[in-house]
């Protein structure tokens, strides 16, 4: 699993999911967005079921009783990360 290809399926699953809920930030979804300040409408209860929609996706289901991870914030929890600082954290932790 490479690193362009999780930051492109990441903002895929991100615009489409701006779109589908009728926000007119769709477009704001690029690979510097920081989905937890710039995406109206998404908060941090939504990123377990988008880390297990995107290792579906990439082709990787995590197996049943994964524990997710918040990889949207920095590991301190105090800086929320862009898609693709999101995209580095997800590699290391769920990639096979």
């Amino acid at each position: 699993m490479e690193l362009p290809d999780v930051v492109a399926k990441l903002m895929e699953i991100h615009h489409h999911d701006q779109r589908e809920s009728g926000q007119d930030d769709a477009n704001k979804v690029t690979p510097s967005c920081c989905p937890l300040t710039d995406l109206k409408g998404f908060d941090s209860l939504l990123i377990p079921s988008i880390i297990r929609r995107l290792a579906r996706e990439l082709g990787h289901p995590l197996p049943k009783g994964t524990r997710v991870k918040n990889i949207y914030c920095a590991p301190d929890g105090r800086k929320k990360l862009t898609i693709r600082e999101i995209a580095k954290r997800f590699v290391p932790t769920y990639a096979p």
